[in-house]
């Protein structure tokens, strides 16, 4: 085989590409997923000189001594092939390098060995020369406790393999093909290293070469493809830093990426339990929210809002989207989730503007109005409408002023809360006049509740800044209906027919309105 005469030096050229791209990779080493692979490829790089050596060198011993050289890279190389690939997986470091740091232990006691196996034997057992095709190596029988060595290390590389190959059933899709290529070259060391007992290829610096295909591939893939090239630990910052959950489940329904905003979110959701949620089941939180639960099973598309704390204080929006649309029941799902607090805080705010009169805190005229409208439509028993007007009103405001006048129709209003918030719907429907509809068995128990709160009212002393104090009284209109189509009209113009009585014949008193058709009748 002419091409083996010049197999040395393919060796250290391979050594000088390893070298390089390891240089490169040096400069890289700050991006997340990256921080490991320069020293993988160094080591690379010095497997294949030493390989190099070994066969250039000349008397045995020496021989032996690169052959011993090679053997941490080789381990080592195994080792931090996981690194890099555990980082590529999860695009992050974190707790890694203690790993790393308990998987090198058996590393090192066995290079301690490998060195002084000349005192012990307890590594290898016959030595000698090998040559094939005219490279001259060093042939070894291991020992049993040798092959132990060499079996921790072949399982640490086949289970890099397999979490890459795991990774392909949630990579997106800009990922999968980079990610099958890495895998398929990354094989060729892990399953060559199981082959070569059974292949039976003796050719010194073999399984150095092993190494360059998944060199290359990384380095082309980590650092040159632009689909997943780009800086990890940039993306990450972005990532942690939004101010949206975003939740990433697999096809498992376990969570595999969750960002800070989301943590927060999600415990807030399950009562305020501060936990970490990367690896839990989505389902012990989606089980209390059944609707989302329901999209979520059947991997459809959605949008929600809930209150996350029951108090109407915390709302969040949850958007369910399918990782893969085209397999969506194998896929995992994507969850964001958005705070909507201020956005419901500021609705409820305008809300609150527009229905609630902002001085007394009474329903306004026109909410008032569509409220008692509504109940009507449904209402199949008798209600009143009672109309409230404060008697010599502007005798407050021009005696007391009108700050004083304010605080008259501020505890008018509480007074009317206190009774009817359970019982009625109370509205400011005019300056000093008020209105409040309920539920009545009659007009007799309409005149009866008209009459309570006046006299109610008569007895109540309003205190004023500066320290005086005045009574109110109060005039009342009410009108009784147990018809379903009337309208508020209607019972309005009734009610307030029936405040002018009150008011035009002596103030402070009650009068029952009678239906318009009555005063038709009477006119007629």
């Amino acid at each position: 085989m002419p091409w083996m005469q010049g197999y040395p030096y393919y060796l250290l050229m391979g050594s000088v590409l390893s070298l390089y791209m390891s240089v490169e990779s040096f400069r890289n080493r700050s991006r997340t997923g990256r921080r490991y692979l320069w020293i993988l490829m160094l080591l690379v790089s010095v497997m294949f000189i030493s390989t190099a050596g070994e066969i250039l060198a000349p008397a045995l011993q020496t021989k032996l001594w690169w052959k011993n050289v090679q053997q941490p890279p080789l381990f080592l190389s195994t080792i931090l092939t996981y690194a890099v690939v555990r980082e590529y997986v999860s695009q992050t470091s974190e707790g890694l390098a203690r790993r790393l740091a308990l998987f090198c232990i058996p590393v090192a006691v066995y290079v301690l060995l490998i060195f002084t196996d000349g005192y012990h034997e307890l590594m290898r057992g016959d030595i000698g020369l090998i040559t094939v095709a005219g490279v001259s190596g060093v042939a070894v029988h291991p020992t049993l406790l040798s092959m132990l060595f060499i079996a921790y290390d072949q399982l640490i590389g086949l289970y890099a393999v397999c979490l890459l190959a795991a990774s392909l059933r949630s990579s997106p899709k800009a990922y999968f093909w980079p990610t099958l290529l890495l895998l398929a070259s990354l094989s060729v060391p892990v399953v060559c290293s199981f082959l070569l007992p059974v292949l039976k290829i003796e050719i010194t610096g073999f399984t150095a070469f092993t190494y360059l295909p998944p060199m290359i591939a990384a380095y082309f893939i980590l650092l040159r493809d632009s689909r997943v090239a780009g800086d990890p630990a940039v993306k990450n910052k972005i990532f942690e830093n939004m101010k949206d959950g975003i939740v990433l489940t697999d096809h498992y329904d376990n969570i595999i990426v969750v960002n800070e905003a989301a943590d927060v979110m999600l415990s807030t959701l399950a009562g305020g339990h501060g936990t970490r949620w990367m690896g839990r089941n989505i389902y012990s939180l989606l089980e209390y929210y059944g609707e989302i639960a329901v999209h979520y099973a059947r991997r459809t598309e959605g949008q929600f809002e809930i209150d996350a704390t029951g108090t109407d204080e915390i709302w969040y929006g949850v958007s369910l989207i399918a990782t893969e649309r085209s397999v969506a029941e194998d896929a995992g799902m994507l969850i964001v989730l958005s705070d909507l607090s201020e956005k419901k805080r500021y609705e409820r705010e305008l809300l609150y503007q527009a229905t609630v009169d902002d001085l007394t805190g009474l329903y306004n005229r026109r909410h008032f109005m569509r409220m008692v409208q509504h109940h009507l439509s449904q209402s199949g028993a008798g209600v009143a409408l009672l109309l409230f007007d404060i008697d010599d009103f502007k005798l407050i405001n021009d005696t007391y002023g009108h700050m004083a006048g304010d605080q008259a129709l501020v505890d008018f209003a509480q007074k009317m809360l206190n009774v009817y918030c359970e019982s009625g719907i109370a509205g400011r429907v005019g300056g000093e006049e008020f209105a409040v509809f309920f539920r009545a068995e009659g007009e007799e128990a309409a005149l009866r509740e008209a009459e309570h709160f006046r006299i109610t009212m008569g007895n109540h002393t309003v205190r004023l800044d500066g320290g005086h104090r005045i009574r109110l009284t109060v005039s009342i209109g009410i009108a009784y209906t147990q018809r379903k189509d009337v309208t508020f009209e209607e019972l309005y113009r009734e009610a307030d027919d029936a405040l002018y009585i009150s008011k035009s014949t002596g103030k402070n008193k009650v009068t029952l309105g009678r239906p318009s058709s009555w005063r038709e009748a009477l006119k007629g």
